[in-house]
């Protein structure tokens, strides 16, 4: 048997089509009523396996034009419909001319075989069906329109189904939305969604920008790798796709922030890397704070036994060779052994001094005091000195109170070792400044100490604030670690800035006396 089938849905047609084919029938397709009526018109089929409703024109329409054209009234056309609402429309379509309705089921037995009835010549139909033009046009419109209608409230009702699903679905997502929105505001930590093609920055958060210190304007027009140094070392890795966790520094005007840095795919199509960025650096700040409070426990051991073990059998040296210097006459040549010796007694008995200053302070005695004062009183204290490096000092107050609580003596100790340091630092004579300037909104007073020395390069830079640690012959390295640990007694925080041949700034902020 020849058959034509006759379906709008491709997946339909073809795996009916196929049914058909395994059990021996030779099968044509068409897509809708039109393109049927051409086929049929130039090829000879046995039957026609029709789709009740397609668009342009359904089965029941191309029924009734099958049965309204003489060459080819007779041909068998079996009706198949997924929206069968009863037997009202089974009978319409027999009024049109169909020769049998059948519903789309996922078996295809009962229509395999009403095609081998047809093709044993067997009717199907009990009762032969009345002529289209038997029924009149308005019956017929009648009828159509009832079915239609039918189906189209069946339709109705599953759309408005499927339009319910849809607004419960789309009302989860929007509160999904916005859930995830609002996690993504307020992190507390800064979050970068950056395109892992161009690596332009496509949205922030606001702790992204805080931390960043910059606008959402100013970061939606970056590109990941101009936010250094870590945005170059990330955009290696988001291009590849890979995940990443590390630890780098972020550069902004004046200010040096650390950050532990996470990354990683987003996983979405249109290509986005989710970083995740913490600003770690009070934690370094307090991790390098706690580790120089157990070296100075260390310290504070080893010095305790320095005086027990060192000093007193030192005193004894000391006191032995004064002793034999006394009893030799000046220019003598037993004078030029013990006159070193000595010194290098006295030398020791220092290092000894100042680290027991260092590891073991006196609790500050905190008093109010005005910084200009505390700077009145170095540079009297320093004129001496100054004057023989060749060094000329000025001092810069801005209109300000500079009222700070701490222990006067162990302020002047702290910067007298600095302007040392600066003098040391000038060989060949220079400028030594003092500036007073507010701070952090009004809450501080910082005081910067700059000269116009030799400066330090970056690796004696990292150290210069170390105990012990010193470039310069004959000294003990103890000045600026002495001095930043009285500052930390007096709540004031020691920092500098130093270059090669280009001097050092030293910045110390005080807390506002309340």
């Amino acid at each position: 048997m020849h058959i034509l089938l006759v379906d709008d849905d491709p997946e339909n047609s073809v795996a009916l089509a196929d049914i058909l084919k395994a059990e021996g029938y030779s099968v044509e397709t068409a897509s809708d009523g039109y393109e049927a009526l051409d086929v049929i018109r130039t090829n000879k089929f046995d039957a026609v396996i029709s789709d009740a409703l397609m668009p342009r024109m359904d089965g029941f329409v191309l029924c009734r034009t099958i049965r309204s054209e003489g060459a080819y009234k007779d041909l068998p056309v079996i009706i198949l419909t997924g929206e069968y609402t009863g037997p009202a429309d089974e009978q319409f379509a027999v009024s049109v001319g169909a020769t049998r309705v059948l519903r789309k089921t996922g078996n295809a037995d009962e229509l395999l075989h009403s095609i081998r009835d047809l093709g044993n010549g067997q009717t199907v139909q009990k009762k032969a069906p009345p002529r289209p033009f038997a029924l009149e046009e308005g019956e017929y419109l009648k009828g159509y329109n009832s079915i239609l209608f039918r189906r189209l409230e069946s339709k109705m009702a599953e759309l408005e189904n499927v339009n319910k699903k849809l607004l419960e679905r789309n009302a989860q997502l929007e509160h999904e939305r916005r859930k995830y929105r609002q996690l993504f505001v307020s992190a507390n930590d800064g979050i970068l969604l950056v395109n892992q093609v161009t690596h332009e920055i496509s949205e922030s958060n606001i702790h992204a920008r805080k931390i960043l210190h910059l606008t959402d304007k100013a970061i939606s027009q970056k590109k990941i790798q101009e936010l250094k140094p870590f945005g170059e070392l990330l955009h290696e890795k988001i291009t590849r796709g890979e995940s990443v966790q590390f630890e780098s520094s972020y550069e902004s005007g004046n200010s040096r922030t650390i950050l532990d840095i996470s990354g990683s795919p987003v996983g979405t199509e249109d290509s986005l890397y989710l970083i995740i960025i913490r600003n770690v650096t009070r934690r370094k700040e307090w991790l390098e704070r706690f580790i120089a409070l157990d070296k100075l426990r260390a310290l504070g051991r080893l010095s305790h036994g320095l005086v027990h073990e060192i000093r007193n059998p030192l005193n004894v040296v000391s006191v032995n060779l004064q002793y034999l210097d006394r009893s030799f006459e000046e220019g003598s040549g037993e004078r030029k052994f013990t006159r070193p010796a000595l010194d290098g007694v006295n030398a020791i008995e220092k290092v000894i001094r100042e680290t027991m200053n260092f590891a073991q302070p006196q609790a500050p005695a905190k008093t109010k005091l005005r910084l200009g004062g505390i700077l009145n009183e170095i540079a009297g204290l320093a004129r001496t000195s100054l004057q023989k490096a060749k060094i000329t000092l000025s001092v810069e107050r801005a209109e300000t109170d500079d009222t700070i609580f701490a222990d006067k003596s162990q302020i002047l100790h702290a910067l007298l070792n600095i302007v040392e340091n600066a003098i040391e630092a000038m060989t060949s004579g220079g400028k030594l400044l003092f500036r007073l300037e507010d701070s952090a909104g009004g809450n501080e007073i910082l005081l910067k100490v700059v000269d116009t020395g030799i400066g330090m390069d970056e690796d004696v830079s990292k150290l210069a604030i170390e105990p012990f640690f010193t470039t310069k012959e004959g000294a003990t390295g103890m000045g600026l670690s002495i001095s930043n640990r009285l500052f930390e007694l007096n709540d004031a925080v020691l920092s500098y800035e130093t270059k090669a041949g280009a001097g050092t700034t030293v910045m110390v902020r005080f807390q506002r006396a309340r």
